[in-house]
């Protein structure tokens, strides 16, 4: 999981710096939008077995950003990776789905959305792994400010049984 949230903060920042550069010199209601489609290496390992894995699929990023004639900036960014199909030194299988999303909007009042989901399902269970060898993970976040910059709203959810 500390990989995952260490990999999601990257994209984030990159995300962000993407965004803010698509907004420099924008004119009032102007919006950017950016889509990617790339081959992709994945590496992580299953904490409910202790495999460590790699692999590769398809990353989708897709990136928007939108100025409003009243100054509101809007962004959106999500991330996927499909057909991910991964490996351990052992030779057992994972099919990985794993999903990246942000979204804020700031404005008077702000708030912000961040999701990190990973559905890592391992192939050819044999039983030896009593609480389950397929992991689930997921970090969910939500703020909301008013207009004088004060939280009326914090939640953050993480996974409470990861295996499956």
């Amino acid at each position: 999981m500390e990989k995952q949230i260490r990999d999601a903060a990257a994209l984030l920042l990159i995300s962000l710096l993407l965004g803010g550069g698509a907004l420099i010199g924008a004119r009032a209601a102007s919006a950017a939008a950016f889509s990617e489609t790339t081959p992709f290496t994945y590496a992580g390992s299953n904490t409910c077995t202790g495999e460590a894995f790699s692999g590769t699929g398809t990353l989708h990023f897709l990136m928007s950003d939108n100025l409003s004639p009243s100054g509101a900036v809007q962004h959106h960014l999500q991330t996927t990776i499909d057909g991910l199909q991964a490996v351990t030194l052992t030779g057992k299988r994972y099919v990985v789905q794993d999903l990246f999303r942000d979204d804020f909007t700031f404005s008077g009042a702000s708030e912000e959305n961040f999701d990190v989901i990973a559905h890592y399902v391992r192939q050819g269970e044999d039983g030896s792994f009593v609480l389950g060898d397929d992991f689930y993970e997921y970090l969910r976040t939500h703020i909301t400010a008013n207009a004088n910059g004060m939280i009326t709203a914090f939640d953050v959810r993480t996974s409470d049984m990861p295996c499956q």
